[in-house]
């Protein structure tokens, strides 16, 4: 049986040398190796390692802020200089705040103001200078042993109307100036179609066809309820010159100037912070400026649709021809009335029908298309139309002049 060979015993059997042990494996860590010594190795130390600089990280650019442009109010031909800037609280996403500071208010006040007392002034001056005209008229006539009846009155309707016209002149060049409104742009000739201008017309005149229908009625049951006469315009010349002046002044003048009044000053004016009340105290300024209650009646909605074509077309032209047909057509007919009463009547029932009918048809399309619609009124505009219109001191002092004078011309049966 084979021995096992254990390399450290030496008993197993024969001669055989002693096994050498094995060489010790080296041990870095050790200082001995078999009978040397080892020298200890040397440690090398690591070198640091120093990472690549890193390049700072910039943080992009932030893009600049851009500062609100100045809000015009309103729009076209509404827009006007705006308010000082106010200390902003809530602001609406126009950039306007919703409620007027104290200062804005008093900027607004100040223009509603300058024109209330431009119509005040427009209302008081033309009678200071028609009753000193009348006095010197009367001297001047009782000198020369006086005039034909006709005549005479054809003379002094004729300077009356030299003064309204003015006295209108007047208060527009001023208030104009105060205000900043400037009288070019508002005879803008591109802001309208042919389409709009023939739409409008039949609209605003129809308005007004309608609205003569009510003012009859009322006349009728003033008369019939109360006793009392809503006294209108006598239509009846007294001579054939006139007639004449009278129809120049009613078909080419008057269209013009109070166009350039009302749809002009007053609503430029009034419709810079809110349309809306441009449009409607323009009208009602417009029936007011008539002195009486039967004009009054119809006046103000046919003056309330001038205004809106003058928003909508950005030009004062539209309601100047509106006006003018509107005139020229009731004068005309007084005019055939004046020969043949029965064809008169049938020619305005005609008028009155195609209008009215016409104009009422043409309103629905337009509202239902949404084609003659205009922007809705803003928070911000709300608080900056009528609340501070109708607390400006000169546009209620207007107001209650006006309102007299209308209570003053009615009179008993």
């Amino acid at each position: 049986m084979e021995e096992h060979f254990t390399p450290y015993d030496y008993s197993g059997g024969g001669e055989q040398k002693p096994q050498t042990p094995p060489e010790e494996k080296y041990n870095p860590y050790s200082y001995t190796y078999g009978e040397k010594k080892a020298e200890p190795e040397k440690q090398v130390e690591e070198t640091p390692v120093t990472p690549p600089p890193v390049a700072p990280v910039t943080p992009p650019p932030q893009p600049e802020r851009v500062q609100p442009t100045p809000v015009q109010y309103g729009y076209g031909y509404n827009a006007g200089t705006p308010a000082p800037a106010p200390v902003m609280t809530e602001i609406q996403p126009n950039g306007i705040p919703v409620a007027p500071r104290k200062e804005e208010k008093k900027f607004i006040k100040k223009t509603y103001n300058i024109t209330g007392w431009m119509l005040i002034i427009n209302s008081i001056l033309p009678f200071i200078l028609v009753t000193m005209f009348s006095v010197v008229y009367l001297l001047i006539t009782e000198i020369s042993g006086g005039l034909p009846y006709g005549i005479d009155k054809s003379i002094e309707m004729s300077f009356i109307i030299l003064i309204y016209i003015i006295s209108d002149l007047f208060i527009v060049l001023l208030g104009n100036k105060l205000t900043g409104i400037k009288l070019r742009p508002l005879f803008n000739t591109k802001g309208f179609s042919a389409s709009f201008l023939l739409m409008g017309t039949v609209i605003a005149i129809g308005m007004n066809l309608l609205a003569i229908i009510v003012a009859s009625l009322t006349e009728t049951a003033f008369e019939e309820l109360f006793g009392l006469m809503l006294v209108a315009p006598d239509d009846n010349p007294p001579s054939m010159i006139y007639m004449i002046v009278d129809c120049v002044y009613a078909v080419i003048i008057a269209p013009i100037i109070e166009e350039i009044v009302f749809r002009g000053f007053v609503l430029k004016n009034f419709s810079k912070y809110n349309v809306y009340t441009g449009i409607v105290l323009s009208g009602l300024f417009f029936g007011l400026m008539h002195g009486n209650f039967y004009q009054l009646i119809f006046t103000v909605p046919f003056g309330m649709a001038l205004a809106y074509m003058t928003v909508k077309s950005n030009s004062i032209l539209p309601a100047i021809f509106a006006h003018f047909l509107a005139n020229a057509g009731v004068t005309a007919i007084n005019l055939i009335g004046l020969h043949n009463e029965d064809l008169s009547d049938g020619i305005f029932v005609i008028w009155l029908a195609f209008f009215i009918c016409v104009g009422l048809l043409m309103l629905f399309i337009g509202l239902a298309t949404k084609n003659i619609r205009l922007p809705k009124n803003t928070k911000a505009e709300k608080k900056r139309g009528f609340p501070l219109a109708f607390t400006s001191h000169a546009v209620i002092i207007y107001i209650v002049l006006q309102v007299i004078l209308c209570i003053t011309s009615i009179e008993k049966l």
